[in-house]
């Protein structure tokens, strides 16, 4: 009788190309080709290492060499995805500690603010300011990146944070006031990760509002005068806080995995899959808001 031969498993040492990737990536970070506000972005991509460990056990029986080649292959294309979604290849424009830009005959405008790792605060400005917007970063070396254009008598700004030079070590991180006019409507998209924020919209017409926010601390107030906005927020490992002004009535849909949920029903009480203020048709200040949690705590007031 023939004796079957053992199958041969081989260990795919997983963790040493995870170290080598880690390597690679701090060292071009080091020599400034990448810049370290790419984690924000990059840690989206933790499910990779899932995928990794799920082709090691898989293939253990297969030539090691020939898996390690396809695991680095998969770190760098998550890599390669991450760098495309920072934006890196948004057209260059002034960095700089503190910006302002007059109103002049604008109408309208479209707002874009990717911040990572700091302080991040959203206001307004003086009903009488003559400014579309006024902005400053609290840290040593300019990083706020700054795209404007005007087209018409639309303005559409984009302020994306521009790590210049700072190490993973340094313990300065970026710091950034915002204030914005409250005479035109406009739309605001605000993508964060690693951040306190602080956005006060009580005082502007925001009309659309954009949210995709990750692992922080997040203080958000709804417009009262701006007719209608529509809201989308998308968060993950966040503590949200949002309040809605007394005078404004809301629909809001909550779409939750494992994140805890709090909502004052007595202004907002449940009809299906709503929670809708009575008097929502009617009123002249509403908002819509559609909210996605994955991870964390959500307050709605």
């Amino acid at each position: 009788m023939s004796e079957q031969k053992p199958q041969i498993v081989h260990n795919i040492p997983v963790f040493g190309i995870f170290l080598l990737f880690l390597g690679i990536v701090f060292l071009l970070q080091t020599l400034n080709v990448l810049p370290w506000g790419l984690w924000g972005t990059l840690w989206r991509f933790w499910p990779v290492l899932l995928i990794v460990a799920g082709i090691s056990i898989l293939l253990r029986r297969y030539n090691s060499w020939l898996i390690s080649a396809l695991i680095l292959v998969l770190l760098f294309a998550g890599l390669g995805i991450a760098i495309w979604q920072h934006g890196l290849s948004l057209p260059a424009g002034d960095t700089a500690k503190s910006f302002s830009q007059p109103l002049n005959n604008l109408e309208s405008a479209q707002i874009q603010i990717d911040f990572t790792a700091g302080s991040l605060t959203i206001g307004s400005l003086p009903a009488a300011s003559s400014n579309f917007v006024e902005a400053n970063s609290g840290m040593r070396n300019g990083d706020m990146r700054i795209n404007f254009q005007q087209q018409g008598s639309e303005g559409i700004l984009h302020l994306i944070t521009e790590q210049t030079g700072r190490r993973f070590w340094d313990e300065d991180e970026s710091s950034w006031d915002i204030r914005l006019t409250r005479n035109i409507p406009f739309t605001l998209e605000v993508k964060s990760a690693v951040v306190n924020l602080e956005l006060d919209l009580s005082e502007l017409k925001v009309t659309n509002l954009q949210m995709d926010i990750d692992a922080g601390n997040y203080l958000v107030q709804m417009p009262s005068a701006a007719g209608v906005t529509y809201a989308t927020i998308k968060a993950n490992i966040t503590n949200l806080e949002l309040t809605i002004p007394e005078n404004v009535a809301a629909k809001i849909k909550i779409e939750s995995a494992l994140a805890t949920v709090e909502v004052n029903e007595s202004r907002f009480p449940k009809k299906g899959d709503y929670y809708i203020s009575p008097d929502f048709e009617s009123a002249p200040n509403r908002v819509e808001l559609e909210l996605d949690c994955a991870i964390g705590r959500v307050r709605l007031k």
